[in-house]
C-alpha cells in the first residue's frame, strides 16, 4: 500500500489517494480542517483534558488555548475494475441547516473535484450511507430548479436497513419539524421517492471486496466499511469516532451519540481489531493525513499515518 498526495493545480487543493492493490481510494474533504469548538462535540472535556490530549494527538489537531480541535468531513471515492463506490456524501450545496451557519447554503468545488480525478457523477456505481445524519448525506441529492434530484443517478443507495427504518419512522412522527437538521426532506427522502435505497443487513456484501460492518451507538443502525484488497483491508470508521484524542482514552464520548455506552464498545471493538490486523484506517472527521495504522499504547492507541 502507498500513498500519494495528490496535488489539482487548477482548483489549488491536494488529496490524500490511498494505493491499494488494484483499488485506489481518494479522500475528498467536503469541509477540510475546521476549528471546532471542542466542548460542542465533547462536552466532558475540560481545559486540563485538553492539554492532555494535545500531547498524545497529531500536530495541529488540538488547541487547548482556543479551546477547538480540528476536524474534517471526509468523503472517499474507491475505484476499482469493477465498480466506483462512493463512502459517505458529506454536507452537500444548497442545503438550508439555518441551525448549523457553517452548512447552510453552500457552493463548493466537490463536483469539480471528483471531476479532476476522473469520476462523473453518472460515473459512480454505489453509494454507501454509513448512516443518515446531516453531514453524511448532503451530496446525496442536488437542486434541479425547485426539486432536489439524485446526484448520481446510475448509483445504487446504500444504507443500514435498521439505520432507514429508525428515521422514517421519526419524520413520520414530525413530518412537518425539522429531522435531521432537513437532511431528511433534501437528501433522504427525494431518494426514497426516486431511485430508492437498497435497505441491507448491517454485514452485508456490497460488491467485491466491499463489505459492512455493525457499528451501532452513534446512531442505532450505523455501519463502518471494508474495502478487502490484495494488499489488506482499508477500514472507513464513519462515525465510530470523530477525532485522534480519543484514541488515547475510548472514555471521551462524542456528545451526539444516541447510545453513548454501545458507542464506545463498537469503537473499541473495531479499533482493537483494526489494531490486530493492522488494517488501514480512512476516519470520516480526521483532518490530513488521513490513511494511517494503528498501534497500541497504554490503554489506547496511536495512529500512525502512511
Amino acid at each position: 500500500m502507498k500513498v500519494v498526495r495528490l496535488r489539482i493545480p487548477e482548483l489549488g487543493i491536494e488529496l490524500d489517494q490511498l494505493h491499494t492493490g488494484s483499488a485506489v481510494v481518494t479522500c475528498i474533504p467536503d469541509m477540510a480542517n475546521v476549528a471546532w469548538p471542542a466542548r460542542e462535540i465533547f462536552a466532558q472535556l475540560s481545559h486540563e483534558d485538553l492539554a492532555a490530549a494535545a500531547g498524545r494527538s497529531p500536530p495541529g489537531t488540538v488547541d487547548p488555548s482556543s479551546g477547538t480541535i480540528a476536524l474534517s468531513f471526509n468523503c472517499y471515492v474507491i475505484r476499482t475494475p469493477g465498480y466506483v463506490a462512493l463512502i459517505d456524501g458529506g454536507i452537500g450545496d444548497g442545503k438550508d441547516r439555518p441551525h448549523r451557519p457553517a452548512w447552510h447554503r453552500r457552493a463548493t468545488g466537490f463536483l469539480a473535484t471528483l471531476a479532476a480525478i476522473g469520476v462523473s457523477p453518472e460515473r459512480v456505481d454505489i453509494v454507501i450511507n454509513t448512516h443518515l445524519h446531516a453531514d453524511h448525506v448532503g451530496w446525496n441529492t442536488r437542486r434541479d430548479g425547485e426539486t432536489w434530484r439524485p446526484t448520481f443517478p446510475q448509483a445504487r443507495y446504500v444504507v443500514a436497513e435498521a439505520e432507514l427504518a429508525h428515521w422514517v419512522k421519526l419524520h413520520a412522527a414530525s413530518p412537518d419539524g425539522n429531522t435531521l437538521h432537513g437532511a431528511f426532506a433534501d437528501s433522504i427522502l427525494p431518494i426514497i421517492r426516486s431511485v430508492g435505497f437498497e435497505a441491507v443487513a448491517p454485514d452485508a456484501l456490497i460488491a467485491a471486496g466491499l463489505k459492512l460492518r455493525p457499528a451501532p451507538g452513534h446512531t442505532p443502525g450505523m455501519v463502518a466499511v471494508t474495502l478487502t484488497t490484495g494488499e489488506g483491508d482499508v477500514l472507513f470508521m464513519s462515525d465510530a469516532i470523530h477525532h485522534p484524542l480519543q484514541l488515547g482514552d475510548l472514555d471521551v464520548a462524542c456528545n451526539f451519540c444516541a447510545d453513548p455506552a454501545q458507542a464506545r464498545t463498537t469503537r473499541q471493538v473495531l479499533l482493537g481489531a483494526a489494531a490486530a490486523d493492522r488494517s488501514v484506517l480512512a476516519p470520516y472527521h480526521f483532518p490530513a493525513p488521513v490513511f494511517g495504522r494503528l498501534a497500541q499504547e497504554a490503554a489506547g492507541f496511536r495512529f500512525e499515518p502512511l
